[in-house]
């Protein structure tokens, strides 16, 4: 076979490349709002050609090196998946639901499969690249969203309203007026650019052009503008590079208490909620709710905050709200809860969602440390000390952008060989004080870090045919 040939069917093939960005660009084009309207979740669809891609490599190459690695990844994703569909299963029987309710709850949650295979799919075929592709493929469809946007208003009068949504907070009455901020807040697309941010900064020291790419994200972050964002950022970040100063052993011990710190929390937050004490506190301090106040106040009455709470099954909040709109129940307009930690209680129950959460957050943390090591484990957790910030006043944990993003970064940070940026120096004579402390730092490293059970594959994409 040719040369020629042979790289048209490799890992770094141009053709491979181009062909994956422009799927995730025409599945991330389906969330503006015009299409998003016509169209629905249909677009989503296009990013399924990356299974296509992976399928014609594997038949071509014979190439399974990274097989094993990325099954296990794909089981301990599918496992939250799974046990959410079992204990939606276990309710819906109990309650005696029709066929009909059962089936489309579990289709409303089973398209999370798919986003675990295309994910296995991306990293297989470009392994530590994967989540940069998709980055490029995400952000390319945002400024086209903007372009279209600024279409409608003219860029003198586009670049004005982003200006006046910026300094005022996005304050609702700018967005209200503007057509060109309507047609650019694109909810899902915002949040992960909050995510590649962390990426990009943080755990991905072998690229070049990182801190470009951080850039780009910042922008697309602050066009999207959601402002519960920016505290979930200052957050995410903030543990990020408080876990890089430490050593390993340091690392592991924050890991594991900040997973049971979350389980702790987020049980907290149930009960304020249901007390009322959390929308309070908020309008207390004049800060907007936009509604949200009145749907939690609603759902409270479905729920009670003790172990006998078995739950109500996956969508029912969804139903419910579906259910009074134009009714004398009414509360809102909109029929999402904008608040999944709250919704994932109401529907898996007092133990569901203890066990959904002792999966998500602690068993994944040491599954991490134990399989990946630490700064893969940091990784994980950085990014959804994030998204857990969102999860408290919004849908996003099942957004499709979103659950894709914070599944991708830790198994791509995996595959890099590159795990720190390299030293200047080795002769500690030659090193300022920062330069000897991060080479002492390394050297700790070295003697306390846990040998991962897992090892990347090497970085070579030979071609077995």
């Amino acid at each position: 076979m040719s040369e020629n040939v042979k790289e048209l069917y490799t890992k770094n093939s141009k053709i491979f490349i181009g062909l994956y960005i422009f799927f995730i660009f025409g599945a991330a084009m389906g969330d503006y709002k015009v299409l998003n309207v016509a169209l629905g979740a249909i677009p989503k669809v296009i990013s399924a050609g990356a299974l296509g891609l992976a399928a014609l490599y594997v038949l071509w190459s014979g190439n399974f090196k990274n097989f094993k690695a990325l099954f296990r990844f794909g089981i301990l994703f599918s496992l939250v998946i799974i046990g959410m569909i079992f204990c939606s299963l276990f309710i819906w029987i109990l309650d005696l639901q029709s066929f009909a309710y059962i089936f489309k709850g579990i289709s409303k949650i089973s398209y999370q499969l798919l986003n675990i295979a295309i994910v296995c799919s991306a990293v297989y075929l470009f392994e530590e690249k994967a989540a940069k592709y998709t980055f490029f493929g995400i952000a390319a469809a945002n400024f086209a969203i903007i372009g279209l946007g600024a279409a409608t208003t003219g860029i003198g009068g586009a670049i004005k309203d982003m200006i006046a949504n910026i300094t005022s907070f996005g304050d609702n009455d700018v967005i209200t007026n503007s057509t060109f901020i309507r047609a650019i807040e694109i909810h899902d697309i915002t949040f992960v650019m909050g995510v590649f941010l962390i990426y990009f900064l943080f755990f991905c020291p072998g690229e070049r052009f990182r801190y470009l790419y951080a850039g780009i994200a910042l922008f697309l972050f602050f066009a999207g503008l959601k402002r519960i964002a920016f505290l979930s950022l200052a957050l995410g970040i903030a543990f990020a590079f408080f876990c890089k100063l430490l050593a390993a052993r340091n690392q592991r011990r924050i890991l594991v208490v900040t997973a049971l710190l979350i389980v702790a929390f987020c049980y907290f937050y149930i009960y304020i909620i249901q007390k009322g004490i959390f929308t309070q506190f908020l309008m207390d301090h004049d800060i907007e709710l936009n509604g949200r106040e009145k749907i939690y106040d609603y759902i409270s009455n479905f729920y009670e905050v003790k172990p006998s709470y078995r739950g109500k099954g996956y969508e029912f909040c969804v139903q419910l709200l579906k259910s009074m709109k134009g009714t004398k129940d009414q509360v809102v307009s909109i029929t999402a809860v904008h608040n999944d930690i709250l919704k994932m209680y109401v529907e898996m129950g007092f133990w569901g969602f203890l066990g959904w959460i002792l999966i998500y957050y602690v068993f994944q943390t040491h599954w991490y440390i134990s399989r990946c090591g630490e700064k893969v484990a940091v990784c994980f957790m950085a990014i959804n000390v994030y998204m857990l910030i969102t999860y408290m006043t919004d849908n996003t944990m099942f957004y499709y952008w979103s659950s894709m993003v914070i599944r991708m970064i830790p198994m791509s940070f995996f595959f890099d060989p590159v795990k720190e940026v390299p030293l200047r120096h080795t002769n500690r004579l030659q090193m300022n004080p920062i330069q000897k402390w991060r080479y002492n730092k390394r050297t700790r490293d070295r003697l306390q870090r846990v040998k991962p059970r897992m090892s990347a594959p090497s970085r070579e994409n030979d071609l077995f045919i």
